[in-house]
């Protein structure tokens, strides 16, 4: 896998997916005409989340950053 033994940081909260998988997610997505391409379904809540109460999701945005600040600098 792509990303083996990388740790994933951030990145790794909702599990990362494989070069393979997100093409295929793009091809029906384009297929399907559809606008938004979302290879995991819980970006759509968090967009949504995120339109809904910009302050709560920026503070929380915040405390994840900080979570994994410090794995991330020496």
């Amino acid at each position: 896998a792509m990303t083996a033994g990388s740790g994933g940081g951030v990145a790794s909260v909702d599990g990362m997916i494989e070069p393979e998988v997100l093409c295929d997610t793009v091809i029906k997505s384009l297929e399907a005409e559809e606008f938004l391409v979302l290879p995991h379904p819980e970006v759509k809540t968090y967009m949504q989340r995120k339109s809904q109460d910009y302050d709560r999701w920026l503070k929380g945005m915040r405390r994840l950053h900080a979570q994994y600040a410090a794995d991330e600098w020496p």
